[in-house]
């Protein structure tokens, strides 16, 4: 009788652990109300508390798929989680009841990045380039002077603004807009180039960049800047990427003369240089100035500004994310090379940007 009752203890604990109600557990062991509350005050430490309010309308095992789903993409909208919710023959639900199951699962909203459209044979390439420089370390990467050309414009093209007002008040004020102009109020096509120790010189480009301006280009900023960071040029390289100027004749026999070794470059990849990363500071910045730049003029003296104010941190930073990025492209098959950004990092951009 007394291993009975023990075991009946045991099992009205098990059944009350899991969060069943005292009728529940009562029915189950057809025990009496007053012995399932002398076990529950017995235990009570190791007894959550019973669930409260109504039971949700969606079962746990949809729960669980319809997050499985989101995370891979299958769902992307909340009118996708109703009607894959409704095809299960479940009853609707609101926005708000999937917003708190994707919430209660740890799945947020995120804005999607945008990215280089890649082919499956880019992909490839990728994937082949990364396993080839996956054990350069900071200190190889160091070695190497990136280089691009940027479009900007003077009313600025990307980057979120925002302004603050109570929900009262209805009157429009010229700080709740963001101006824009037909054509983007004017553009400059700037070249620059970066290495680990500090930024090269930058040029301002009239036109398009024809292949002999970009040899004078080269000549006139890439060994002076070299030289100027005492970066050995035995063991010195150039990155620019493929487009038609920098693979042209002139500019291969120009590089050859000048004993200027070039790192092969993926098709189509952006996102790994870091210099991408560094115009993206620059337009942040021009969209934080109070007034917008008159004329072109003003507009590439502030670009150079900021370019000639980066911050060495800035820049070793985006040198010691590049074998993180070799990693990302592996892992990822080619698809991006995006890597999250240090705390330390963060923390130093935040106070870069209050400044």
């Amino acid at each position: 009788m007394r291993q009975l009752s023990y075991a009946t203890r045991n099992s009205t604990k098990a059944l009350l652990r899991q969060r069943r109600s005292t009728r529940q557990v009562e029915k189950a062991l057809g025990v009496s109300h007053g012995y399932v509350c002398d076990v529950r005050a017995e235990d009570k430490e190791n007894i959550p508390l019973p669930k409260m309010g109504r039971p949700s309308k969606i079962s746990e095992r949809t729960r669980h798929w319809m997050v499985c789903k989101y995370n891979a993409g299958k769902l992307k909208t909340l009118e996708h989680g109703h009607n894959y919710i409704e095809s299960l023959g479940e009853p609707p639900v609101s926005n708000r009841t999937i917003k708190r199951v994707m919430e209660e699962a740890a799945c947020f909203p995120g804005i999607k990045q945008k990215a280089p459209a890649l082919t499956d044979e880019q992909k490839r390439n990728r994937v082949k380039w990364a396993k080839e420089h996956i054990k350069w370390g900071t200190e190889d990467w160091k070695k190497v002077m990136f280089s691009d050309e940027c479009t900007i414009e003077r009313f600025g093209t990307s980057g979120r603004q925002y302004y603050y007002s109570n929900a009262e008040h209805r009157q429009r004020h010229a700080h709740h807009f963001r101006e824009k102009k037909q054509g983007g109020g004017g553009k400059i096509q700037v070249w620059g180039c970066i290495t680990y120790h500090g930024v090269g010189d930058m040029e301002w480009v009239e036109g398009n960049m024809e292949k002999e301006h970009y040899v004078d280009v080269l000549r006139s900023y890439v060994e002076p800047s070299r030289d100027w960071y005492n970066m050995d040029p035995t063991t010195f390289t150039f990155q620019h990427d493929n487009s038609s100027v920098h693979t042209a004749h002139v500019i291969k026999d120009y590089l050859a003369k000048a004993k200027i070794k070039v790192l092969e470059w993926p098709a189509n990849s952006p996102d790994i240089s870091p210099i991408e990363r560094v115009w993206g500071y620059i337009d942040w910045r021009l969209n934080h100035y109070e007034e917008r730049s008159k004329d072109l003029d003003e507009l590439f003296g502030r670009v150079e500004d900021i370019w000639n104010d980066l911050p060495p941190d800035f820049l070793h930073d985006l040198y010691d994310e590049l074998p993180d990025k070799m990693r990302c492209l592996i892992k990822t098959g080619g698809l991006h090379a995006r890597v999250e950004r240090g705390a330390r990092r963060g923390q130093r951009l935040g106070h870069i940007r209050h400044q």
